[in-house]
Formats: structure tokens, C-alpha cells, sequence
């Protein structure tokens, strides 16, 4: 009896020491950060537990709704993989009304029907054609039928969707600028555009806009660019809506170069996908007599008359890029497919139904959940680091953890895509880590996986709103208690 009390206190002793000890490090340095200048008078909250029992490492204020910035594409992109499947391809198909002539003139208009997929015309994401060679692709489709002329007109059909473009929590300074393109049916080469500058030798003066590839029919430009200092690098806002063919432009780009560009949103990217085709079939000497279109009302077409299908990459290695680049216009279009999949209604409004319906199914509690995107971008999104923690923990049990897991970037590895190759080299962390990051103005926000001394896989979320001083500084902070808690044995 008294070898298995004697037993019974070692075991004891060995969990609330040696375990406790290692907990306790990270408790004494959350309480030292949360004092510090950085964090006195922000929202901080840190959550951690062990994936394959759940057991919670770390819970200090984990209940706190807080805006995540790109962290909420975690939930976005493990609920498509879920619902969707990591092979799901999107599809885009092009077909043509009336009838072919015996001479080649098809008196009739092509349509092409957008299917959400976010890679068209893009090369962002290995396995998908660029612009020009997706144009080339469907030309040569046109060329097969024997099509030389057509008497009717490229018409983009973007029916697939519904609701605005854009969230309505938007910043207004976001729209406008390629981080914040909006949504389509028909997206086409990332909705986005390259605005050149050439700036002056003058620091101060205005910057001359030169051109923009791809060209824009109908897009103008309202210049307030000015030069700023060499090497002080993009800071140039570009103010457009959805839309909206008149652009403002404000801020400033480096002296020092001869040109200089910046990323715009492309207002229109269905029309434009259809202006392009219609440009690019015409230089092959295919004449289109009517001016380029677009439609929102729903097409019944004619399988017979199928022109072309194009595929996207399939979804796991979109959600690789989107976890990788935190691209919002890929995750704003997984939200919209997952609607249309699971209620009918492609928009954001039931996306995010779908997002907290499957979360509640699964077990994870939404409350102190408010979203009003797919991707992070809106200020008003709020999220818990214990809900983000559970969703990891849930992510790890499924078929599709894998491409999940493969999504994150990888600390402290050259090469990676992601924005960590550099972070926690020589420490616990590199090439151990996995991890998403958010960044808005005043959110500073890591969430991914660690293994620690023993082998064990962990799931951790750390938010800050209301920082004061650099973000690096945070980032600091945020590595320390992740080497804490990879250092645990």
C-alpha cells in the first residue's frame, strides 16, 4: 500500500512540476508582455491546446471577440475543403447561340459562364493559364468551329453570383487596390491590373500616369500622385468602386525609376473578360461586329453548342495560395461557391450562414462570432482565439488536413511562399511551426500549428487589437510564446 501511495505522489509530482513548470514560463511571460507599452492598452488574447486530446495548454482570455484580419481564412478555407473537397475544380464554359453559316459566320453571340473560379487568366496558382494564353485557348476553340466572323458580340455571363461585389464593411481607402478586387462569377487575371507611373526627378512633384497592363477600355484617372523620396517605395491609393470607370488617385511613389507600378482592382472584370476576348479574337482576324457585353440574368444553354471548358487547379492548391499569400479575392470566391453549393444563393450574406452553420454542426461554439467577409479584410469581423484553436483541433481529425496543414507557411524555411521564411531561424521554430498570419491597421493576429520537445502537435492562436508602437514589435512577442510552447516537454 504505501509503494502505491509512494507511486501515486510521484506521478503527481511529476505532472504538477515538471508539466506546470513549463506551462508556468509561458504564463509569466504573457502577464510581462500584457504590461508592456506594446499591449498595456490593447485586447490580447492567447490560446493553446494539444490537437490530439484537446487538452488546453494556455487560455488567457480566450472567450474575447476580437478582429482576426487574415486569420479568418482559416475558417473560410477549412470549411470549403470540407464541404467542397480538396479535388473541386471550377469550371468556366463558353458557348455560342444562333447558328454557323456554311461560309463561317456565326450570326449568333459566344458567351462565356462564369463558374467562380478565382484562378482564370491567372498564373498565381500553379496548373492555371494566364490571361493571354487562356485567350489563345479559346480563340483556337472559335478557330475549330470554323467560326471566321461573328455577327453578334462576346457576352460575359455572370449570373452565378448575386449581392454586391464587395462586403459592405469595406474600407473605402481598400476598394479600388488589388487587395481589395471584388468578387464575380467571372473573375479574370485576379481581377486586377498593373497602373504605371512615371515619377519626376523633383521630390514633391506629381507622378505622370504612363499606362495600365492589361489596357482598360473606359478607365480614366483622376491624378493626385505625387513623388516621394527614392526608395520610399508603393504608397499610391488608388480610389474606385465597383463599377466605377473613374478612378482617384492619391499618395505618393519613389523618385528614382522611370517607372514605377502599383496594383489596381479591375471595375468591371466580367465585361473586361469579354472586351478581351473580343479584342484578341479580332487580331486573329476573327471580326466581331458588336461591342462587348455582360449578363446577370441566368442562360439556358444548348450543350450542343459548348465551345470550350476551361478547369480551374483544384482546391487545394488554391487554398495553398490563399493560406500562403492571404489572397482575399480567392477566399471571398470560396465563400460565395460555398453558398451556392450548400443553399443555392451565391453572395456573402449566406456564406457566412453556411461558415457558422457547419462550425455549430461540428461542435465549435459561435458565439462572440461576427463576420462580415470570407477573407479578414472588414474591421468588424470578430472571431475568439479559443474558437480558432477548437477549429484547428477539429481540422487535424479530417480526410483533408493534409492540404489544410500544407496551406501554412513554414517558419524559418527559405523558399516558402509564405511571409515566414525568415521568422524564428535558429530557434524551435523553424521548419516546426506552421502559421497564418492577419495584419489590418491595429490587428495583429498568428494561428497555425507547433510540435513541442515531445513530438506533440499543438494548435495555438494569438490576436492583438489596439497595439501601440511597430508591428514587429508584436511579432516579437508572439514568437516568444511560441518557443515557449514548443519548448514544452
Amino acid at each position: 500500500m504505501k509503494k502505491q501511495l509512494l507511486l501515486l505522489f510521484i506521478i503527481i509530482a511529476t505532472v504538477f512540476v515538471s508539466y506546470p513548470q513549463s506551462v508556468s514560463k509561458i504564463k509569466r511571460d504573457i502577464f510581462k508582455f500584457k504590461n508592456s507599452k506594446e499591449l498595456k492598452h490593447a485586447q490580447w488574447s492567447v490560446s493553446a491546446a494539444f490537437v490530439k486530446t484537446g487538452r488546453a495548454i494556455i487560455s488567457y482570455r480566450s472567450n474575447e471577440s476580437l478582429a482576426p484580419a487574415s486569420n479568418l481564412k482559416l475558417f473560410t478555407t477549412s470549411v470549403a475543403l470540407n464541404l467542397l473537397g480538396e479535388n473541386y475544380r471550377f469550371k468556366t464554359s463558353m458557348y455560342y447561340d444562333g447558328f454557323i453559316t456554311d461560309d463561317g459566320v456565326l450570326k449568333g453571340n459566344i458567351y462565356i459562364a462564369g463558374g467562380g473560379d478565382p484562378t482564370l487568366g491567372s498564373n498565381t496558382v500553379e496548373g492555371s493559364l494566364p490571361l493571354d494564353s487562356l485567350m489563345w485557348t479559346w480563340t483556337n476553340a472559335v478557330i475549330k468551329l470554323g467560326i471566321k466572323k461573328i455577327e453578334g458580340k462576346i457576352v460575359a455571363d455572370a449570373s452565378l453570383f448575386t449581392g454586391n461585389s464587395v462586403p459592405d464593411d469595406w474600407n473605402w481607402v481598400d476598394i479600388g487596390n488589388y487587395y481589395g478586387a471584388g468578387t464575380s462569377a467571372l473573375t479574370i487575371n485576379d481581377n486586377l491590373y498593373y497602373l504605371y507611373f512615371h515619377p519626376s526627378v523633383v521630390v514633391g512633384e506629381p507622378a505622370e500616369v504612363i499606362r495600365t497592363v492589361p489596357e482598360i477600355p473606359g478607365l480614366k484617372f483622376i491624378n493626385h500622385i505625387k513623388t516621394g523620396p527614392e526608395g520610399s517605395g508603393d504608397n499610391g491609393y488608388i480610389y474606385c468602386a465597383p463599377g466605377q470607370f473613374t478612378a482617384t488617385l492619391r499618395g505618393t511613389v519613389p523618385a528614382g525609376v522611370s517607372a514605377f507600378s502599383i496594383k489596381g482592382s479591375i471595375p468591371d472584370p466580367p465585361l473586361f473578360a469579354a472586351q478581351y476576348l473580343s479584342r484578341f479574337l479580332q487580331h486573329y482576324r476573327i471580326t466581331v461586329t458588336e461591342d462587348a457585353s455582360e449578363i446577370h440574368t441566368p442562360v439556358k444553354y444548348d450543350e450542343s453548342k459548348l465551345i470550350a471548358t476551361t478547369l480551374s487547379p483544384e482546391l487545394k492548391d488554391i487554398v495553398y495560395m490563399i493560406n500562403k499569400r492571404s489572397i482575399n479575392l480567392y477566399t471571398e470566391q470560396l465563400l460565395n461557391t460555398i453558398a451556392l453549393k450548400e443553399k443555392g444563393i451565391g453572395d456573402t450574406e449566406t456564406g457566412i450562414e453556411v461558415i457558422k452553420s457547419f462550425l455549430d454542426s461540428v461542435g465549435i461554439d459561435t458565439g462572440g462570432m461576427q463576420l462580415y467577409d470570407g477573407c479578414g479584410l472588414s474591421r468588424t469581423d470578430m472571431i475568439t482565439t479559443g474558437m480558432m484553436v477548437k477549429l484547428l483541433t477539429f481540422m487535424s481529425k479530417q480526410k483533408v488536413f493534409g492540404a489544410f496543414y500544407n496551406s501554412l507557411s513554414v517558419a524559418g524555411r527559405a523558399g516558402d511562399p509564405g511571409d515566414f521564411s525568415k521568422f524564428g531561424v535558429n530557434t524551435l521554430l523553424a521548419g516546426n511551426a506552421r502559421i497564418k498570419s492577419g495584419l489590418i491597421t491595429g490587428v495583429r493576429s498568428f494561428s497555425g500549428y507547433l510540435k513541442d520537445k515531445r513530438g506533440r502537435l499543438i494548435a495555438f492562436s494569438l490576436i492583438a487589437n489596439n497595439y501601440s508602437g511597430q508591428r514587429k514589435r508584436i511579432d516579437e512577442i508572439h514568437k516568444q510564446i511560441l518557443i515557449d510552447l514548443a519548448k514544452l516537454r
